[in-house]
């Protein structure tokens, strides 16, 4: 073999540095996102009255589940993608058709969950309820198209398609309240905005077109929505309880220390969108995921620290001088919940990419271990801002350490049963 005919194999320094120039853009651009979504939702409380603002923050706790189906897509797409299909082309077809099947099963669903939600929201209208259908249609096809570049591995197209939609969205909202002030005309913004991004999003992963032979595409996203959507009630859901069941002001201020966990959530998020579609491979999971949850704890970690130095600062700096009085300088703990709800995302990712149910199965346990908690100290009057929080954090290590161990026992196993060397 001449020098010529050698492989050139990259060193492992270098293959990191380039997964982790994707994974920080991702994660700035995710995290860019998530900031211009809080600017709404504080444009929106100083714009709206206190009873339009309420209906507003409902109507937003509807999107957190009606964004699940997109989210889904967004991950079967990454994952087939992934597994480098033969027929690229074709496949992208057929997942291009399945997120529009999709799409259209949101907006079935929607429609069906109009008089209910306006009955139990106490809403002053269907309109409101129309219009929020109206962003969660294109917000699914905006799913699927992040999931076929992300499959693909365009992070740099994927970075300008996340940040054209927060951008387009969030600036819809906003504009929306400043000429309307409604939540009505927030969400016609919302709506408009994210029609644009469809466009944005279609072009940019390759204007793929329409094929059938989309059932396991489907099948794939609905079992996927089940175990997401455990996870999104998981993240936020000590923020509901909070609120439901503590006076309003350390509601407020349960509410202003979340922030410092969806920070710590958000910021790794770009590792788990780099990892996901090589997770379709068995071992490049066996090899990648032991890395990828010691980056996301070590990112964790430097963010609770840095919380826990600021101390009784940390709240006030955020929300202002009115806040800190509960929780002093406890702030640190909601730091650390954060982590944990990334790193239990990360072991979901991969439970999904090598078809676990129990994966599944531990979130949602995780969720009503939480709510049970929770229901049992306020039966005790035993709640207060910091006994809520803690409460998220036991059992989220209790489902971040189960599925460290489920992969620890899988990884052993197949170490176990590798023929020896010389043998046959």
């Amino acid at each position: 073999m001449t020098a010529a005919e050698i492989p050139v194999v990259p060193s492992q320094a270098r293959r990191r540095r380039q997964a982790a120039v994707p994974a920080a853009l991702v994660s700035l651009a995710l995290l860019g996102v998530n900031g211009l979504a809080y600017v709404l939702t504080v444009v929106a409380a100083r714009a709206l009255a206190p009873e339009a603002f309420g209906e507003l923050a409902a109507l937003f706790g509807v999107m957190f589940i009606g964004v699940v189906p997109a989210v889904a897509l967004q991950t079967t797409a990454a994952l087939t993608l992934g597994a480098n299909p033969h027929d690229r082309p074709a496949v992208m077809a057929r997942l291009h058709t399945a997120t529009w099947v999709g799409a259209g099963a949101v907006a079935v669903l929607g429609l069906v969950a109009v008089g209910p939600a306006v009955s139990l929201l106490h809403l002053s209208g269907i309109s409101s309820m129309l219009w929020l259908i109206a962003v969660l249609v294109p917000h699914t096809l905006i799913g699927g198209y992040d999931g076929m570049l992300q499959g693909n591995r365009r992070y740099g197209r994927l970075a300008l398609v996340n940040t054209t939609f927060g951008l387009l969205k969030s600036g819809g909202g906003i504009a929306g309240l400043i000429i309307g002030g409604t939540p009505e005309a927030a969400l016609v913004g919302m709506a408009l905005g994210c029609a644009c991004s469809v466009v944005v999003g279609w072009t940019f992963s390759g204007r793929p077109g329409f094929s059938r032979g989309i059932r396991v595409h489907v099948v794939s996203a609905a079992k996927a929505s089940g175990a997401l959507l455990g996870l999104v009630l998981l993240v936020n859901l000590d923020v509901l309880l909070a609120r439901h069941h503590l006076p309003a002001e350390l509601a407020g201020e349960y509410a202003v220390a979340s922030i410092f966990a969806k920070v710590a959530f958000w910021l790794p998020q770009g590792v788990s969108v780099v990892l996901l579609p090589r997770m379709a491979h068995a071992g490049a999971r066996r090899r990648l995921l032991p890395v990828a949850a010691a980056l996301v704890a070590v990112v964790g970690a430097l963010l609770t620290a840095a919380t826990a130095l600021l101390g009784p600062r940390a709240l006030p700096l955020v929300g202002g001088a009115e806040y800190g009085d509960a929780l002093g300088g406890a702030t640190w703990v909601f730091a650390l919940l954060g982590t944990l709800f990334a790193l239990a995302q990360l072991l979901l990712y991969s439970g999904i990419a090598a078809s676990d149910r129990i994966a599944a199965v531990a979130v949602w346990c995780a969720v009503v271990l939480e709510g049970v908690g929770v229901e049992v100290l306020a039966a005790r009057q035993g709640l207060t801002v910091l006994t809520v929080a803690t409460i998220a954090v036991v059992a989220s290590v209790l489902l971040v350490g189960t599925g460290l161990l489920r992969v620890w026992r899988a990884h052993s196993v197949l170490v176990d049963n590798r023929p020896l060397p010389g043998t046959a």
